[in-house]
């Protein structure tokens, strides 16, 4: 993991999500949530206290079903300028 994801990670969890995984390809970011339906609002706040707001792009927050539990989550994807 890089500097943004290990961040990523660590604030989620503090802020009380439990995290499935980050990952990173290039400029594309994905943080998975083991959390259905978390307040997207909150979400944001804990996304911009981690990384400057200028350096995300194309913000997408949404539930996903996960093939490992068969729950949901949800999924915080962006593009990172960093």
């Amino acid at each position: 993991m890089d500097d943004v994801t290990e961040a990523l990670r660590e604030a989620f969890e503090g802020a009380g999500y439990p995290v499935e995984g980050v990952d990173r390809n290039r400029t594309q970011v994905r943080v998975s949530l083991r959390e259905e339906g978390a307040e997207a609002a909150r979400l944001r706040e804990v996304l911009f206290e981690t990384v400057d707001e200028e350096a995300v792009l194309g913000l997408d927050i949404a539930a996903q079903g996960s093939d490992a539990d068969a729950g949901v989550g949800t999924v915080v994807s962006f593009t990172y300028r960093g």
